[in-house]
This record gives structure tokens, sequence and C-alpha cells, in this order.
């Protein structure tokens, strides 16, 4: 996939311009054929991908992680593309690793993904156009929960400070576009946290065009960052086996449940 003028656009301003001004899709900064010439796309999506991991981290919703949760180690390993029903979009998977799942019938090592839209021509807050969870998934407790902030029919998503929440649930970490209760939820109970839980995130590419196999040499699972669970070193996050005791990490990458539509 080649990418569209939009893209090489939002990918000329994120180089030139300031991170809060919105991006014009007419821009003639740079020359196409120098940008084509300038992009890096190791993964092969037509995304340069330092811009891919620039949108992950910038759009990142608000996470809303309890206060007084009982094991907060986590990263976020992302996939991001341009969205399957509208090029001019961009679709993030991020799969959110937990050390730890400390509640009821705790086990080492927990993945919950959600899928964001957004729209790059929007700066952040306001390019994030959809949510989509689905909480303990292959599990009787799955529950899948969106939201939108297209003025659509999807329930509208919550906001802190113009953000999107996006709520974990306390020390079981099941992630929700709206907020969970204890009822139909297996006894999830979530918290509009003070500040956002934001922690590391790796950009691992494509199935077909991997940017990172080992999450340890490459990413954030290591000692220095306080992971001490001897079994979720080295994870390759495109490999076949599971994250710890929870599920594959690359089934949550290619999942059309984290896919929500872009606006109508």
């Amino acid at each position: 996939m080649r990418l569209s003028r939009g893209a090489l656009a939002a990918l000329v301003a994120c180089r030139g311009a300031s991170s809060d001004a919105p991006i014009d899709p007419d821009a003639t900064a740079l020359d196409p054929a120098d940008a084509s010439a300038q992009l890096v796309d190791n993964d092969g999506d037509g995304l340069d991908d330092a811009y891919e991991s620039k949108l992950a981290a910038d759009y990142l919703p608000f996470i809303s992680l309890d206060p007084n949760d009982g094991c907060k180690r986590s990263g976020l390993a992302v996939r991001v593309r341009a969205h399957p029903a509208d090029a001019t979009k961009i679709l993030v998977v991020y799969d959110h690793l937990f050390e730890t799942d400390c509640g009821l019938n705790g086990h080492t090592g927990d993945n919950e993904a959600f899928g964001v839209v957004i729209d790059p021509a929007l700066p952040a807050p306001n390019g994030i156009l959809a949510i989509r969870t689905a909480s303990h998934q292959n599990t009787p407790c799955e529950k899948v929960t969106e939201c939108s902030t297209c003025g659509d029919a999807r329930p509208a998503c919550e906001l802190r400070a113009g953000w999107p929440v996006l709520y974990a649930s306390k020390d079981k970490h099941g992630q929700y576009a709206t907020k969970c209760s204890t009822f139909g939820t297996c006894f999830d109970t979530c918290t509009l946290a003070p500040s956002a839980h934001r922690p590391p995130i790796v950009n691992v590419g494509e199935p077909d065009g991997h940017l990172v196999t080992n999450l340890t040499a490459q990413g954030f699972i290591t000692a220095i960052n306080g992971w001490t669970k001897p079994e979720l070193m080295n994870v390759d996050p495109w490999g076949p086996g599971e994250f710890g005791s929870a599920g594959n990490v690359a089934e949550d990458f290619v999942d059309p449940t984290f896919v929500p539509a872009p606006c109508p």
C-alpha cells in the first residue's frame, strides 16, 4: 500500500510542525517524491514506522487505572496501519500487557487489547474517533464495549479533560470503552483516575513485517523496568505462545473484534 496524499501530508507535519497544530491535507512543504524517498517502512504497510509510533503515543486515550490497583506494571505493544474501511484514517490496536493479574483467580501475564480509530488530520485528542474493547476475551466474563466521538449511534466516549477514557478494571485489567459495573462483568470495578496511566509503548509492526520479535531485547519487559517474572522475558509478540498464563498476543493484532468503524 502506498501513502495516500493525506498520509504524506501528515508525515510531513509530524516531522516539521508542532504536535498540536492541525494537519493541512493540501500541505506542500515537501514534494511527495521526497517524502517517499525519506520513508522508512520496515513493516511494509505503506506508513513510516516512526510516524506510526508517534501516532500511537500521541493519540493514546486516557487510560483510567484504579489508583489502588495491586499490579500496575504494564506496557503497550501496538500495531498501526491504515484503517481497512477508510485509508484516510488510522487504526491502532493496543495490546495492554500487564505483568500480573492479581484479582480473583490471578495469574502471571495479562493481555487485554483495544482498538482505536484515529483521524491524523485532527490534532489529539480531537482525532480520536472511536474505541473498541473486549474485556476478558474468550472467557465467560467477556464483554465487548465501544464508544465514539462521532455523534453517531454508538455510545459517546466519556471525556477527561477532552480525552476519551479507556477504563482498566482494578486488579483484573479488563479494558472498557464505557465504564464497567460489577453486574455483567464478573465483578470488575472501574474508577475514573485523577491522572492517566501512560505505560511504555512499542510498535511491533505487521504480521508479515515484524519490527519487534523480543519484548525484552527490543521492548519494555526488562528488569530495569521492574519486571521480574522469568516466563514473561523474551516474549515474541508475533510468536505462537501465550503471554505467561494469558492469551496469545499475535492473535490480538489480527482480531476483527478490535476494529471499530470510523465515523459514518
